[in-house]
């Protein structure tokens, strides 16, 4: 049977990918954006189980995001034919 997910993916995935020039300062960004975000919410929403969830969803978007940076090692632009 052949697998869905290749071994380079999985030591891309699961490797140590080191930060360096402009992609320590866009995950810096991604941090420092999530964090502006998570303080609003944090200010405006009332106490409760959904406000919980919302700043996870967050926290979570900021992982995913310096995952993605991580991963490919560059800050992403898009060319006049790359599909969204």
């Amino acid at each position: 049977m052949p697998k869905f997910t290749s071994e380079a993916t999985l030591d891309e995935w699961f490797g140590y990918h080191p930060p360096s020039g402009t992609i320590r300062e866009a995950h810096e960004t991604v941090r420092a954006e999530c964090r502006k975000l998570a303080q609003v919410l944090s200010d405006l929403l009332p106490e409760c189980p959904d406000k919980t969830v919302a700043l996870r969803a967050v926290r979570t978007v900021m992982h995913e995001a310096n995952a993605c940076i991580a991963v490919e090692q560059r800050v992403y632009e898009p060319g006049p034919d790359s599909r969204q």
